[in-house]
């Protein structure tokens, strides 16, 4: 049975909560202990809500959900009340003789204590009206009154007979709550950012100086030289314009067709890339090379970075269109949407995603913020205008190599078409698919820690529970996964590590996280003929006809023992 879950694994949560709650319940009844089945949920919905971790369980997990979260969220009358901590035994109970409390908890008799130890604050908790949320509040007065609150019409004439006064209720304590539900604005659950394998010193040089566009700036820095005039406007002249353009090889198509250097794509491109980048600036209407810039241009990876960070600043001038800078349909400008790109790209951990996502999230969060949808007030024509830029966007990045750029294969295909179809919102979706590249996972990962968000890398999930590991590495790419899961077993004892791993293994159902838990096997210096035979065993117990039990393979005393 899974007992790790991620903040969007509701559907699987759900399912597991309502098996999990059926054996506890059958389990105690074993044993002569009659448990509210709805406590129990509500118990696993206390650890979901705080880790997503029902298997880890710590005094202080406990303690937080008899004082603050039964409280709070749970409807319980007086003679409810001693049927919070008996479910609270069962639950810990059942975990513990299934063996299935993680290696980070607290012992099963240190948990039963604290529940012993926190019935009186849950009590006092319950004394207290205003430690109810806004829902809670309700419910216990309609459970008082013999409210079915299944029933809507019953459920009305209850509130019109509070608010005629007809009924008594504590009003102080409605007041406060109401005041406290005013002032919470409860932050959404922002998604832990998954390990990342940074690429090697050489490996970023080798990216660098293969990056075509930073060849490009390096050419036009060392081009401006002491400095070339420019327009009133702030344009190069147009020979200049056609002169570099003919050096570096750029602007086929428009190059003899130009009329000013504002109809090079190019070489605007580049004017203003290297002008963000701080390579080049504007003296008394000349355009200079920066003083500290010259050594820069012969350390590539300090030059790429530069070049990466000044992306989001170009503005207007990305790929000749004046939307780019200005707000955009969306009333959100590209350069303002283009970090909610790179944590989406970073959040894949190096895995390629549909850029039909990232314009899903760009409609979501302007909605969110206008409180309606306003996407759909755009014509097709400002559509096409926006997603012509992000195009240039992303060739942009491509072209400096912080992204690879592919197509979602048999996009042609009826299933593959409608799931871009339904993410779009249109008929003619962008089938385009875009990934970090090493150097782009390293560029971005240091602006997040600048920013102050956590980004951990490979290596710093070797405390965790070997489920948690196995988990969050799926769905990455297995360079990710296995690096983790090697470092995960080398913190560890050979013994200690074949341990946990094969107590996983006897209640592991994902596929995906077998084959991790598998492989962190074949790690602990166990041989090789040992994680074969395990691999038999639990397919064949996979195999055997379900009896409502899990199956069980028993682990190898030789390997098990701790």
């Amino acid at each position: 049975m899974r007992l790790v879950f991620g903040p969007d694994d509701l559907e699987e949560y759900s399912a597991v909560r309502d098996r999990l709650r059926l054996h506890i319940v059958a389990w105690a009844r074993r044993r002569g202990i009659a448990v509210e089945p709805s406590l129990v949920a509500a118990a696993l919905d206390h650890k979901h809500s705080v880790d997503g971790r029902l298997g880890h369980w710590t005094r202080r997990h406990v303690a937080d959900a008899l004082a603050v979260w039964f409280p709070r969220t749970v409807a319980l009358l007086e003679d409810d009340r001693d049927a919070v901590p008996t479910a609270l035994h069962a639950l810990i109970g059942f975990l513990d003789e299934h063996d299935w409390l993680d290696s980070r908890s607290a012992s099963a008799v240190e948990l039963h204590e604290q529940i012993r130890d926190s019935t009186p604050a849950l009590h006092d908790a319950l004394d207290d009206e205003r430690n109810h949320d806004l829902g809670t509040f309700w419910a216990v007065q309609m459970l008082r009154h013999g409210v079915p609150t299944a029933d809507p019409a019953a459920v009305a004439r209850f509130l019109q007979q509070v608010h005629a006064g007809e009924l008594e209720i504590d009003r102080a304590a409605l007041d406060e709550i109401q005041r406290r539900h005013a002032d919470e604005k409860p932050e959404p659950p922002q998604a832990e950012l998954p390990p990342v394998l940074p690429p090697s010193a050489a490996q970023m040089l080798a990216a660098a100086d293969s990056s075509v566009a930073l060849a490009r700036l390096r050419a036009f820095t060392r081009w401006v030289r002491a400095g070339r005039a420019l327009t009133r406007e702030g344009r190069l002249l147009l020979s200049d314009a056609r002169a570099v353009a003919d050096a570096l090889d750029l602007d086929h198509f428009s190059r003899d067709r130009a009329r000013t250097s504002d109809d090079m794509p190019e070489i605007s491109l580049l004017l203003h890339w290297a002008r963000q980048a701080r390579l080049v600036r504007v003296v008394r209407g000349r355009l200079v090379q920066v003083r500290n810039a010259a050594p820069l241009l012969s350390r590539p990876i300090e030059l790429w970075k530069r070049a990466f960070e000044a992306v989001g600043g170009i503005g207007e001038h990305f790929g000749g269109s004046n939307v780019f800078g200005a707000p955009s349909l969306f009333g959100m400008s590209l350069g303002e949407a283009y970090p909610i790109l790179l944590y989406q790209l970073y959040a894949a951990g190096g895995e390629p995603i549909p850029v039909e996502r990232f314009h899903r999230a760009v409609r979501e969060t302007v909605n969110e913020r206008m409180g309606c949808v306003v996407d759909d007030l755009a014509g097709d024509v400002e559509h096409r205008l926006w997603r012509r830029d992000v195009t240039a966007l992303l060739d942009a990045l491509e072209l400096l190599g912080a992204v690879q750029l592919s197509e979602t294969p048999g996009v042609e295909d009826g299933d593959d078409m409608a799931e871009l179809i339904a993410l779009a919102g249109r008929d003619d979706p962008d089938p385009t698919l875009v990934a970090l590249t090493p150097i782009g996972i390293w560029a971005v990962r240091e602006m997040l820690v600048e920013r102050g968000v956590h980004a951990p890398l490979v290596g710093e999930l070797a405390d965790e529970d070997i489920e948690y590991v196995c988990v969050r590495m799926a769905g990455l790419s297995r360079e990710v996964a296995e690096a983790e899961l090697t470092a995960w077993v080398r913190a560890r004892s050979g013994r200690a590590a074949s341990h946990e791993i094969m107590r996983y293994l006897q209640r592991v159902e994902v596929p995906a996280h077998r084959e991790l838990a598998l492989f962190a096997l074949s790690r602990c210096g166990a041989p090789g003929r040992e994680t074969s035979r395990w691999r038999a065993r639990i397919s064949a117990a996979l195999r055997a006809p379900s009896s409502g039990a899990q199956p069980r393979v028993e682990c190898d005393a030789r390997l098990a023992r701790p």
